[in-house]
C-alpha cells in the first residue's frame, strides 16, 4: 500500500522513545509472510512508476509480536515492471523496518524506515534523463477505529533542481515531506471503499509539491485480494511529470497473501 508524508522531529522523538516502549522481556513468536501482486498500473502517490504499464509485485517480511500490544516487522517490497520501453520495465526494491504500537484498543501508531531503490527504469520527471534516484523516508502513521488512516512521511535526501548557467542539473540534498489521509469504509459482500487525499513535495525537485487524491473498490476473501482504484494528480504533476505518469487514471491489482 502507498499514501505518505512529513515525519521530521516527531517521528525522531517516537524513535528515541523505543526503548522505553518496548515490553520487558516476553515470549514472542516470529512470523513470516508475504504477497505476490499483479497490477494494470503502478500507482505511487498519484504518480504511474510504470508510466501506464502493469507490473508484478511481491512482498517477503518477517513480523513479532511478544504481546497483542506491540508487533516489530522487517522485510522488503518489489515490483518490476512488464512494459517494453526503460520507464515501463522500470524496477524497483524497497527494504524496509518498523515498529507499531497499540496506544488504546481504536488508536495505533507505526514508524516505518524504508529504502526506495531503482535498480532500473528512466526517472518519471520529463525534464530529467537517466536512472531514477534511490531515497530514503521515515514515516509516522496513525490508524483511527480501522477505517481512518494518517500518514507523514520526510526524506533527506530529495531531488532538487539547481540551475548551472542555462541548464538545470538534479542532486540529493533536500529534506522533503509528504502527507496523506485514507478512509475505509466496509460494505456488505466482503466489499469495502476507499477514499484518499495527499500531498507530496518529495517527487517535485522545485519543493512546490503538488496534490492528489484516490477513490478504491475492495473485495477481499481469504488470502485473495482484488483492488480496482481512480488516481488524480493536480495539473501541476502532470506539468512536471508527462501525461504518461500523472494526470488521471485506473488501475485493477489482484493480491494473493501467504
Amino acid at each position: 500500500m502507498r499514501i505518505l508524508g512529513s515525519a521530521g522531529p516527531a517521528a525522531v522523538c517516537l524513535l528515541s522513545l523505543l526503548p522505553s516502549l518496548w515490553p520487558p522481556a516476553c515470549p514472542a513468536a516470529i512470523e513470516a509472510g508475504g504477497s505476490l501482486a499483479l497490477t494494470t498500473d503502478d500507482v505511487y502517490r498519484g504518480i504511474s512508476q510504470t508510466c501506464g504499464h502493469p507490473a508484478a509485485q511481491a512482498d517477503l517480511h518477517l513480523r513479532e509480536g511478544g504481546t497483542s500490544a506491540w508487533t516489530a516487522f522487517a522485510g522488503a517490497w518489489g515490483s518490476a515492471g512488464l512494459g517494453g520501453s526503460r520507464c515501463g520495465g522500470a524496477k524497483e526494491l524497497d527494504p524496509y523496518v518498523g515498529y507499531s504500537l497499540a496506544l488504546t484498543p481504536s488508536l495505533d501508531v507505526t514508524l516505518t524506515y524504508t529504502h526506495y531503490a531503482f535498480p532500473g527504469g528512466d526517472y518519471a520527471n520529463p525534464h530529467l534523463s537517466g536512472s531514477r534516484y534511490d531515497y530514503d523516508q521515515l514515516a509516522m502513521s496513525w490508524g483511527i477505529a480501522q477505517r481512518l488512516h494518517l500518514t507523514l512521511a520526510w526524506t533527506p535526501d530529495a531531488l532538487r533542481y539547481r540551475r548551472y548557467e542555462d541548464s538545470f542539473r538534479g542532486e540529493q540534498n533536500r529534506g522533503a515531506f509528504a502527507c496523506g489521509a485514507e478512509w475505509r469504509q466496509p460494505l456488505p459482500f466482503r466489499l469495502s471503499l476507499t477514499a484518499g487525499v495527499g500531498y507530496d513535495r518529495m517527487a517535485d525537485p522545485f519543493g512546490t509539491g503538488y496534490g492528489f487524491w484516490s477513490l478504491g473498490l475492495t473485495h477481499a476473501a481469504g488470502p485473495l485480494e482484488l483492488d480496482l482504484g481512480y488516481f488524480r494528480t493536480a495539473e501541476r504533476a502532470v506539468r512536471l511529470f508527462g501525461p504518461d505518469s500523472a494526470g488521471g487514471r485506473v488501475s485493477a491489482t489482484v493480491l494473493w497473501r501467504f
